[in-house]
């Protein structure tokens, strides 16, 4: 009887008592992908998931060691956080990369994280060699292990090192649920200055001419895609290609750039006879697309 009087009090003072739903409830059809594990992550990425759903007729969903693995189109992704769920929406929803070229065509992938992206690449009909590069040996270690579910003779090789101006070894900012803002910039990076939990890890930085000279010459018939999200180094290696002259001999260039804007990168691109196509995606990051008008 307390409790009737109790609400029926705060009722009159124009309050409603609510019981606050679970996050079962809040997804009433959660059951039909029958995950038992790792339900943090399942509920945290619902969006992503419910997406994905709708999309790919053939999407399927299990728990997998500390994560979820992912499967559609002919793929099978193996995911930890929330964030590489995003990545996937970014990739193959948004389709942030899609592409298409007269020819066949060579991508580079740096910065390639858990490997979605190149996985992405490898389903494009006209992408004929995917090269990687991913210098975090976590994520490199899951980026090889979704490769090796995914065998294709376009992934050409995948190799656990960074790309920049200069040959040396870095000390990055290191954290398993946002492996994406792992880079150069450290904590300029709003996401890792944000985090307690963050660890170091050490990584080997290679000249990025010398690395990717012997694939532009390899398939110089073709057309050379470099994809480019690589947390801060972009600058310093448009930087190199542009003063070694390799910068020329590519075809198109995507690349996500962070903290110092959009200028540099867009004027170097164009004294090489890029057009140039540049969207924010905030105040610190965003997206150019150029295609070389050689």
């Amino acid at each position: 009887m307390l409790k009737k009087y109790i609400y029926k009090f705060i009722s009159r003072l124009g309050y409603r008592i609510e019981r606050k739903r679970t996050r079962e409830e809040l997804w009433e059809n959660h059951q039909i992908y029958e995950i038992k594990n790792n339900l943090n992550l399942f509920f945290g990425a619902k969006p992503y998931i419910e997406r994905l759903n709708s999309r790919y007729d053939n999407f399927k969903l299990e728990a997998q060691d500390k994560g979820l693995l992912v499967q559609f189109l002919d793929l099978k992704i193996y995911v930890e956080t929330i964030e590489e769920f995003f990545i996937i929406d970014e990739v193959f929803l948004t389709n942030d990369y899609n592409f298409s070229t007269l020819c066949d065509a060579t991508v580079i992938d740096i910065g390639t994280n858990i490997g979605i992206s190149s996985l992405f690449f490898s389903t494009l009909e006209n992408v004929k060699n995917v090269y990687s590069f991913e210098p975090v040996l976590d994520t490199y270690k899951q980026a090889l292990m979704n490769f090796e579910m995914n065998p294709s003779e376009k992934l050409s090789s995948i190799k656990n090192i960074g790309l920049g101006k200069s040959t040396r070894e870095e000390t990055f900012i290191y954290n398993r649920h946002f492996k994406g803002n792992t880079g150069v910039r450290g904590l300029l990076s709003k996401t890792m200055s944000n985090l307690k939990n963050n660890e170091t890890r050490k990584v080997q930085i290679e000249n990025a001419s010398k690395q990717l000279r012997p694939i532009v010459e390899r398939h110089s018939l073709g057309s050379i895609v470099i994809k480019m999200d690589c947390e801060g180094a972009e600058y310093e290696i448009i930087e190199d290609l542009n003063h070694t002259g390799l910068l020329k001999d590519i075809d198109i260039i995507m690349l996500e750039w962070h903290d110092k804007g959009p200028h540099f990168i867009e004027k170097v691109l164009k004294e090489n006879k890029f057009q140039v196509f540049s969207r924010s995606l905030g105040p610190n990051a965003g997206i150019i697309y150029g295609v070389n008008s050689k």
